[in-house]
């Protein structure tokens, strides 16, 4: 998870194997377009980064 539930602002980022296969973005766009990178990539990202909500995602393609 990235960002704050009680915020109203975060993101679900889903793995599989270590791979992103799925996010679910709640008031976060700009991780959904750069997430979706991710994904389409078959992205094996860390985790810490992955979690870290100031590390835009595009970075870790």
């Amino acid at each position: 998870m990235r960002g704050d539930p009680d915020e109203r602002s975060f993101s679900v980022i889903y793995l599989r194997q270590g791979r992103v296969i799925a996010l679910d973005c709640v008031n976060m766009v700009k991780d959904y377009v750069q997430g979706r990178k991710l994904v389409e990539a078959g992205a094996k990202p860390d985790r810490e980064a992955l979690a870290d909500k100031d590390v835009p995602l595009k970075s870790l393609l």
